[in-house]
């Protein structure tokens, strides 16, 4: 019997130098024209030749990924002939889950998270730390008890498993709550290599240029099931607002993943990277499968008929 098939999309974190390296001229060629449309730089030469730096920045980082998501997703439906059952995003990644399930068109989506990257890059600026083994509600207290202190922004920004969870928020804020935690008992915190501190309040500049943005596209009735940021759960009617508000609320990743978990199927992160691999792992789902992996077609068909 044919097995349930999840498809997971990686949010900016994930990009690298090359990441259109494994993809053909052809491939390669359809980015360029459709970006060429909308965007007033060369994506598929910025991905290729960089500079990393340029890379890196938002605004730039955001339409690479979901260029190269894209591309994979193409892949999918290509090498397997199928059609994927559950379709979730981590951050701009649910940009690239709403293209998949014809929510959106890829031309329109690649100029929206380009400029939702510009509009980010406008507010104030942040940090982001990930917090390795301490649990959520002792986190969201020295989260309120600095905020507090200080007169600063700093919060809970992805939920990502049981053992990882990422603050974001002012500079000061963000560190200070980072060295309490590991005070507290964390085994680590690691500072993001990130431009802007995202899912926080710092973004509310960002996420109400975004709504008159999201206001001006006709999002269609995705014609696969998406699991949303912001609550982990479907939704056909609400795209808008949850797209608007996903920049200043955490993203759910663990509760979406207890419900990909649901599904005892088989998870493949559709992108470039293997961040949500590992993130599919650490919260308990077996049978993870990686499209950037050279083996995906053989290892796929190894379990898919189990």
């Amino acid at each position: 019997m044919p097995r349930h098939i999840s498809l997971l999309f990686p949010g900016q974190g994930s990009q690298s130098l090359g990441m259109l390296s494994s993809f053909n001229n052809d491939d390669k060629n359809l980015i360029s024209t459709i970006s060429n449309e909308v965007l007033s730089f060369d994506l598929v030469d910025l991905v290729e030749n960089g500079p990393e730096e340029m890379l890196n920045l938002t605004s730039y980082t955001q339409p690479a990924i979901l260029a190269c998501s894209y591309l994979y997703y193409k892949n999918f439906l290509s090498s397997t002939g199928l059609k994927p059952d559950l379709l979730a995003g981590h951050s701009l990644g649910e940009y690239s889950a709403l293209v998949a399930s014809n929510s959106i068109d890829f031309k329109e989506a690649l100029k929206l998270v380009h400029n939702r990257g510009l509009f980010m890059e406008k507010c104030d600026s942040g940090s982001m730390y990930a917090i390795l083994n301490l649990d959520l509600n002792t986190i969201d207290t020295i989260c309120t008890d600095i905020s507090s202190k200080l007169n600063q922004s700093v919060s809970s920004a992805n939920i990502n498993s049981h053992n990882q969870v990422v603050i974001a928020g002012n500079h000061e804020a963000t560190q200070a709550v980072a060295e309490e935690c590991k005070t507290r008992g964390a085994k680590r915190a690691i500072q993001l290599k990130v431009s802007v501190a995202s899912h926080c309040d710092l973004m509310k500049k960002a996420s109400m240029l975004l709504s008159k943005e999201l206001e001006e596209i006709n999002f269609r009735i995705p014609s696969t099931p998406i699991l949303h940021n912001i609550n982990a759960s479907e939704s056909n009617s609400d795209i808008i607002n949850l797209l608007t508000n996903q920049l200043t609320h955490p993203v759910q990743w663990l509760k979406t993943m207890e419900k990909v978990k649901l599904h005892n199927g088989i998870v493949i992160e559709c992108g470039p990277g293997k961040v949500l691999t590992g993130l599919a792992k650490t919260n308990g789902i077996d049978n993870i499968l990686n499209m950037s992996s050279k083996t995906f077609k053989e290892d796929f068909d190894n379990i898919y008929e189990q």
